[in-house]
């Protein structure tokens, strides 16, 4: 997976956050498969990998992987020191990526695919207990 196969995002902030329910215009969840494949492929680059909703970053991000600790074994659970709480799947938003590179340089995609999934799968069937 090449970064130039995905589609570059502006990431927004809402600013009283998403508790009211904005009208629903699809069914998107962030696509673990190409998250994982674009982590395999370019971690020699990389930094951080942070997930959460384009239009509302600042409420719904959190880092899902780092050249540190790498993937982060529960980020929507309290159960470890390394975890995070990011949105995965949406209504009206779109599920996105944040890379930090090495340089320090920041770029933003949208990696969604069809569905409402908001649980995290980039671990395999092997770590989900």
């Amino acid at each position: 997976m090449v970064f130039i196969d995905l589609e570059p995002i502006a990431l927004s902030h809402t600013p009283l956050g998403t508790r009211n329910q904005l009208p629903r215009e699809h069914d998107r969840q962030l696509d673990w498969e190409k998250i994982a494949a674009l982590i395999r492929d370019n971690h020699d680059v990389m930094a951080v990998v942070q997930a959460g909703l384009a239009e509302d970053w600042l409420n719904t991000q959190g880092t899902i992987w780092d050249e540190q600790w790498g993937y982060y074994r529960y980020p929507n659970d309290p159960r470890e020191p390394d975890d995070t709480v990011f949105w995965a799947a949406s209504t009206w938003a779109t599920p996105a990526i944040l890379v930090t590179f090495h340089n320090e340089l920041t770029k933003a995609f949208a990696c969604y695919k069809i569905g409402r999934d908001p649980d995290f799968h980039y671990l395999g069937r092997e770590h989900l207990g």
